[in-house]
Formats: structure tokens, C-alpha cells, sequence
């Protein structure tokens, strides 16, 4: 079946998470009581589902060649975006301390070398970079369809 990439990653998701619901926690039941689950069809099944995971996956990764680098880019600015986050940019005298007892200490002054105001305007700016190259992977989501098996016992 023909479907765009957008639609095959919603397809992904409900796929994989269905993969991680087949458990056999079923398999030991008390004697003479009724079986729910066929355990041994559970997992035929999922062996079906990770073949059809691992071939939309190849599929998917084909179609995302013209836009890798972008995908990359889109990863790493929003790992440094976490990083930025977690910069300590307190200034000036702080009274941040306890002592062994859990007595407020005497204020520190701190000194930071990037404060806030430049952090959240870096953070700013990786955050407009981030939506115009997610607009572009949209846009090839939206248009490039690839050829998958799409498995009624995902649904």
C-alpha cells in the first residue's frame, strides 16, 4: 500500500506500541482454569509485527535520505537547547546554602559568564531554527509516499 512518510510514522507508533503489548505473561496460568491469551500465537504474531517494523523502518530511512541533515540538525538543536536549559546563570549574591546542621549559610556572590538574558535569546534562536527545518521535514513528510505493508492486527 502506498502511503506518505507522515502517515507511516503514525503507522511506526502504533506498530511498535503494539509490539510492546505482546507479553507472555500469560503463559503460566493455574491448572484447570481458562486460558485468555494463546501465547505461542502472541508471539507468531509479534514475529510478524517486527518483520513488518523492520521493512517500514527500511522503508522509512530510504525515503529520509534527501532530508537526513536535516533530521540530524533537528536532533542536535534540541539536545543543545536541553543543555542550555540546565546552565546555572545565577549572578550577584545568593544565599543558596545550608550548612551540615541545615542552617542557611552566608550569601555567595556567583558570577556567571552567560547570564539568562543571552541563554533564553540563544534558546530563542535555536527554537526558530528548529521550526523552519521541521517545516521542511514536514513538507517532505506530507509529500513522499512509500510503498508498505499496512497490517490489520496493528489496529
Amino acid at each position: 500500500m502506498e502511503i506518505t512518510l507522515a502517515k507511516a510514522l503514525k503507522y511506526k507508533k502504533r506498530l511498535v506500541g503494539k509490539i510492546s503489548s505482546i507479553r507472555g505473561s500469560k503463559n503460566s496460568i493455574i491448572v484447570g482454569t481458562e486460558r485468555e491469551v494463546d501465547v505461542i500465537k502472541a508471539f507468531e504474531l509479534r514475529s510478524k509485527l517486527i518483520e513488518n517494523l523492520v521493512n517500514l523502518k527500511t522503508a522509512i530511512c530510504k525515503a529520509n535520505e534527501p532530508i537526513l541533515a536535516d533530521i540530524f540538525k533537528l536532533s542536535e538543536l534540541k539536545s543543545y537547547i536541553v543543555v542550555l536549559q540546565e546552565v546555572d546563570t545565577t549572578h550577584g549574591k545568593s544565599n543558596r546554602g545550608r550548612n551540615y546542621l541545615g542552617v542557611d549559610t552566608e550569601p555567595v556572590e556567583f558570577e556567571a559568564q552567560l547570564r539568562f538574558s543571552e541563554i533564553e535569546k540563544t534558546i530563542s534562536e535555536a527554537n526558530k531554527e528548529i521550526d523552519v527545518i521541521q517545516e521542511r521535514v514536514d513538507q517532505h513528510n506530507h509529500l513522499t509516499k512509500i510503498d508498505v505493508v499496512v497490517l490489520d492486527e496493528v489496529y
